[in-house]
């Protein structure tokens, strides 16, 4: 049987925070996602956003956040496992990439349908 005491919850938290110090840290793309909230964040404060679109941004953020986290994942699984880059190895990062690409295109479009007729009506 498996104890929850206050000390593996705290080091729960202290294992996920770590990592994404190391993912920002370390990835680029992951930074310029975080850059891409924080400015979706912050129009959504100064264009008063609905509750509901403020609900769909948040959840759009956080789906393109974690796909990034996933695909960081991924990569280092990859080179783990895969010493040499083999064309499957390429393969896998192509794809995990363009996963997140994908991801952040529809979050980019979504946000501009919510956003615009904030932008228009905006005094």
């Amino acid at each position: 049987m498996v104890v929850i005491t206050p000390n593996s919850i705290k080091n729960s938290f202290c294992y996920a925070f770590r990592g994404l110090r190391q993912t920002f840290n370390t990835q680029q793309s992951f930074r310029v996602q975080i850059l891409a909230a924080i400015v979706v964040v912050v129009a959504m404060l100064v264009l008063e956003v609905s509750k509901r679109d403020v609900l769909l941004l948040i959840i759009l953020i956080g789906l393109v956040l974690i796909l990034e986290l996933i695909n960081t994942v991924v990569e280092h699984l990859t080179d783990l496992v895969n010493s040499k880059l083999l064309p499957v190895a390429k393969i896998v990062k192509d794809a995990m990439a363009a996963a997140v690409l994908f991801a952040s295109l529809i979050a980019l479009v979504v946000g501009a349908m919510i956003f615009w007729p904030y932008i228009i009506n905006w005094k």
